[in-house]
């Protein structure tokens, strides 16, 4: 079986640093506690969105997003800087911050790797009337590898030009045309994170044993192409949480794909499943797979989805960086009333980590307003998954044993992608319809 996938992520803020490297305990507790923060506020979106889609297929990439709002929080001060740290798992301390800055952008750019054939990358578009801070923009550069580009958004056409083909580049092509109409003429900046990922089944899917059979929605009962696979694969059955999860991975050997099911569809949804879960949760589980003997069958399926955050951010407390007069990105963007001598030399002695961080805290939160806001957070997720490669019918007949398990999902499921090395979810969709 290849998956194929690949998403762009874009925040547009429309008109109306603080971190350096520490080698101590706290930074080595806040190194095993990244991944949480990030994976558990991906499974939260899930849920909100799965909320606002009620029985639609929801895909996403939670690290894509996270890193989105990662390089909105290091341009943030007061509330909105609060809301985000809070949303994404990190801390509201902004000197801590800064470590919690330091690994997440080093996971990030440790996803990007020929083997796996995973691409990060971020950007950032600013008018040509705005002014970046420069210590800002150097930082992006240093943790998250951000590239800067200076953009005209008073002519529209060019700057949607100019966006798509960013995002295409960065995509493989395979997201040709992200901005369907032009952005306000009032925009001020646009962040972008693009993450693509191609990989191989270890273990491929039988062409030969795939055919249509019934896949149960919330609504109807459907066809679907259901690929078949027979092997050891790692797998629990958890009675405490009724359900039954296996793992796929890939060929490249730091990346799989995890499938959860309730156990019994019938008297429990995945949306009842998902409410009782949370990412600690999961990651135990993950840690009680054994290899078992298993019988799968998986849908071939194409899932596309193009939506924008904002309601479902909101939701999940991140309100004032879409509030015009509430949203502050002072450290990002410098006010046409700073004074810019004294502003920047308070970020960088935040940027440096000189000084007590509540100090620190409270003299960031006195810079100016630069009066701009978020519009809106655009996010295209595309996912292909079908089968590659054969394997013998004689080596896996065996395998079909009474003793083995059976993952069939023939109804709505839960899954997502984690780079093993990272422990970052990548991407993660809930299916109820293949067809759809």
């Amino acid at each position: 079986m290849k998956y194929l996938v690949c998403v762009i992520t874009a925040l547009c803020i429309v008109s109306t640093i603080q971190l350096e490297e520490e080698t101590t305990e706290n930074s080595i507790a806040i190194k095993g506690t990244t991944d949480m923060g990030i994976n558990n506020f991906g499974l939260n979106l899930l849920k909100t969105m799965m909320k606002q889609n009620e029985n639609h297929n929801v895909v996403i990439s939670p690290t894509g997003i996270a890193g989105l709002l990662a390089m909105t929080l290091l341009g943030s001060t007061g509330e909105t800087y609060n809301e985000i740290a809070q949303l994404i798992g990190f801390s509201e301390d902004i000197l801590k911050n800064r470590m919690y800055h330091e690994d997440f952008g080093t996971r990030l750019q440790s996803l990007n790797s020929k083997e796996t054939m995973t691409l990060y990358a971020n950007g950032l578009f600013v008018n040509r009337n705005t002014t970046l801070r420069q210590v800002y923009q150097t930082y992006l550069e240093r943790v998250y590898k951000g590239e800067a580009f200076v953009t005209d958004f008073g002519d529209t056409d060019e700057a949607k030009t100019v966006i798509n083909e960013w995002v295409k580049n960065h995509t493989q092509n395979r997201i040709e045309n992200f901005l369907q109409q032009p952005l306000p003429i009032s925009t001020k900046a646009v962040l972008l994170s693009a993450l693509y990922y191609s990989g191989q089944w270890s273990h491929p899917f039988i062409p030969e044993y795939t055919k249509q059979l019934p896949f149960q929605t919330p609504t109807k009962e459907v066809l679907v192409d259901l690929m078949a696979n027979f092997g050891q694969f790692n797998y629990v059955f958890s009675i405490e949480n009724g359900l039954h999860m296996i793992q796929l991975p890939y060929n490249d050997s730091v990346t799989s794909m995890y499938v959860i099911k309730p156990r019994f569809p019938k008297t429990t949804t995945i949306t009842e499943l998902l409410n009782r879960l949370d990412f600690e949760k999961i990651d135990n589980l993950i840690n009680q797979m054994s290899r078992k003997k298993c019988v799968i069958r998986f849908p071939k399926m194409e899932l596309e989805s193009k939506l924008d955050l904002k309601e479902a951010l909101k939701a999940l407390g991140a309100q004032s960086m879409f509030t015009p007069g509430v949203a502050n990105f002072a450290v990002m963007l410098e006010s046409d009333e700073a004074a810019k001598d004294t502003e920047d030399n308070l970020i960088t002695r935040i940027s440096a980590g000189d000084g007590e961080s509540r100090t620190l805290k409270q003299m960031v939160d006195r810079l100016m307003n630069p009066g701009v806001h978020v519009d809106s957070v655009m996010h295209e997720v595309k996912m292909s998954v079908d089968e590659f490669g054969t394997e013998a019918v004689a080596a896996t007949s065996a395998l079909m044993a009474r003793s083995a398990e059976t993952f069939y999902a023939d109804s709505p499921f839960y899954m997502f992608i984690r780079n093993e090395n990272t422990k970052l979810v990548t991407f993660s969709a809930v299916v109820y319809d293949p067809t759809e």
